[in-house]
């Protein structure tokens, strides 16, 4: 009937960017539409819940126009009226950083009070794939390694927010653009990943990465050295 402090903690970090990010309709759009809402409305843990709190609100939100995060609201406020879940400091029914505390040690509460956890994890919680962490040929890790299905290149991501993972360079893209360069006489560069559309991304990699990371080894020796000269008496 407890929840582990872990999932609690989790709960409360995710959920503001689960109203920001699932629920509107520029994000997954979870309350954005009629068909989005019943779904989710259709996933409550209990039948008397789908039948009463589910089925109310799937004809209240049709008649009105409320945002996604008043919809999510609406729904952890007649979840709490309905199974009289108790709503004091410690609830997590109206703000991210309180939980649902149970009235009664019923199944039934128990499936409701932390249905809208669930929500929230399935949703938002980082997915951890130990076969990506393991087997060798999970390479995604690598800069600029090949992905073998779809063959796209594993490049750099610069700005997260503008990054679409379908407009980067593919390997027969690479290929064609090589022989282009080829076949141009005006055109002078130095290295092959100049002549194609991995440009941009390896001078990002060095400005951001590369650079960066040789000059604080650099620097690193520069102390060393002065380290050990201090203790040789070389000043």
């Amino acid at each position: 009937s407890s929840v582990h402090p872990m999932l609690e903690r989790a709960y409360d970090i995710l959920e503001p960017y689960f109203c920001q990010y699932v629920l509107p309709e520029e994000g997954h759009g979870l309350l954005a539409t009629p068909s989005r809402w019943e779904q989710l409305l259709d996933s409550l843990p209990t039948e008397t819940a789908r039948e009463t709190v589910g089925a109310n609100l799937k004809l209240k939100w049709k008649q009105e126009d409320s945002s996604p995060q008043e919809k999510w609201k609406q729904l952890l406020q007649h979840l709490r009226v309905k199974f009289d879940l108790d709503d004091n400091e410690n609830s997590a029914i109206q703000s991210s950083s309180k939980r649902f505390k149970l009235s009664s040690s019923t199944t039934e509460k128990q499936r409701i009070a932390v249905w809208h956890m669930e929500v929230v994890l399935e949703h938002t919680y980082p997915r951890l794939d130990i076969n990506v962490s393991k087997m060798q040929n999970h390479l995604l890790k690598s800069p600029f390694c090949v992905h073998p299905k779809t063959g796209r290149v594993c490049v750099p991501i610069g700005d997260v927010e503008s990054f679409d993972p379908f407009t980067v360079p593919t390997l027969p893209q690479l290929v064609q653009e090589l022989d282009d360069y080829c076949d141009d006489p005006t055109s002078h560069a130095e290295h092959d990943w100049q002549k194609t559309s991995l440009k941009p991304y390896f001078e990002g990699f060095q400005k951001d990465f590369l650079a960066p990371l040789l000059k604080e080894l650099r620097q690193r020796e520069r102390d060393q050295a002065e380290q050990q000269a201090a203790l040789r008496g070389e000043f």
